[in-house]
């Protein structure tokens, strides 16, 4: 039989898969395989499937083992499939075989195929071949800002929901871990603090580079910036607050926004009490002027603060002004278009979260 063809399910510039495709160039030498790479940038339902399993090792069909070479399993695989194509080979023989036969090796036996002679596995860039399913056009990168300027990056690769969000908490952890002047945190230690696992920590972060070494952990400053960059977040985002009692003021006193390069530019309330009144570095505004300072300040996003019964007015008045990212932090249920995205904070949801894992 001809040599098997090992199927190799990766993303160009991740480092696990050219890792894997190293490992799995020693394997040749016990068993002799091709290598085919796809590349699941280029089809979107690859994407959605393989995204945050890669690289994913696959033979005859059958997905192998996923993140890294199972060896093993590798090499029992291709032997349990010589073993039945050979066996198939013996049920078609002829039973008595043609005099120039009888001398013939049999199947299971024959020379295997030279190295030399099995096509090489690319050194990075990383090899790509055409997806057996036809490639559709990529949707936007998840996590790009509407409005922002410079953050369309054609050549950025897309994050799964799953990935934008981890990234963004171990962004939080790596932010608040420099402001108490570490220098180096190991994955253990993200995980601890972010209650992911830190194999799926060094799994996000490898698409995207090398990051730390063995025994120390990563450079803080490096990774914080890198996310940054990742996540479209090196770049100035507008935030309008709107609602500026208890709430709004813990909010606009905080770094919560600032720590992440965020700025708010405005806050705006309708009680002629508060109004010109300083709030921080900023001077509280009238809500009546929201479209001017949503024009001017390059407002990309809206937070609201205020009572319940104000916050769906305020919501259509955002959506008139053309902001598309609604933080509500009211616990009003909000209705707006489905070009708009609403994410509403509520540390009710979060305790009754943990509390559920604590006492069952």
């Amino acid at each position: 039989m001809s040599a098997p063809e090992v199927v190799v399910f990766l993303r160009p510039g991740c480092h696990l898969c050219h890792d894997a495709l190293e490992d799995l160039e020693a394997l040749r030498e016990q068993e002799p395989f091709t290598v085919r790479s796809v590349d699941i940038e280029r089809d979107d339902r690859l994407h959605a499937r393989y995204l945050e399993r890669i690289p994913v090792i696959a033979l005859a069909g059958e997905e192998l083992c996923d993140f890294a070479v199972d060896g093993e399993r590798v090499l029992q695989a291709l032997r349990d499939l010589r073993e039945r194509v050979g066996a198939g080979a013996a049920r078609r023989r002829p039973t008595v075989a043609p005099p120039r036969e009888r001398t013939a090796e049999p199947l299971l036996r024959a020379s295997p195929v030279p190295v030399e002679r099995v096509s090489r596995i690319a050194a990075p860039p990383m090899p790509t071949a055409e997806p057996t399913l036809a490639p559709t056009p990529a949707p936007a990168t998840v996590g790009s800002v509407p409005g922002a300027a410079g953050n369309a990056d054609p050549a950025a690769p897309r994050l799964g929901a799953g990935q934008a969000e981890r990234l963004s908490r171990y962004l939080q952890v790596l932010t608040q871990a420099r402001k108490m002047g570490r220098a180096t945190m190991s994955s253990q230690e993200l995980s601890a603090h972010t209650h992911v696992n830190s194999t799926q920590i060094r799994r996000d972060l490898s698409g995207f580079g090398r990051f730390g070494k063995r025994g120390v952990g990563y450079d803080v400053e490096e990774l914080v910036a890198r996310i940054r960059g990742i996540l479209h977040t090196n770049q100035r985002v507008g935030i309008v607050l709107l609602g500026a009692g208890h709430l709004g003021r813990a909010i606009a006193g905080s770094d919560v926004f600032a720590d992440h390069g965020f700025e708010v530019v405005a806050v705006l309330d309708n009680d002629p009490a508060k109004i010109g009144t300083p709030i921080g570095e900023l001077e509280i505004g009238d809500v009546r002027h929201l479209a001017e300072v949503v024009r001017e300040g390059e407002v990309v996003v809206g937070v609201i603060a205020s009572p319940a019964k104000a916050a769906q007015g305020l919501a259509d008045e955002l959506v008139e002004a053309g902001v598309q990212i609604i933080f509500n932090y009211s616990g009003a249920l909000l209705r707006t278009p489905p070009n708009v995205a609403v994410h509403t904070s509520s540390p009710a949801v979060d305790l009754l979260h943990a509390l559920y894992y604590y006492l069952s």
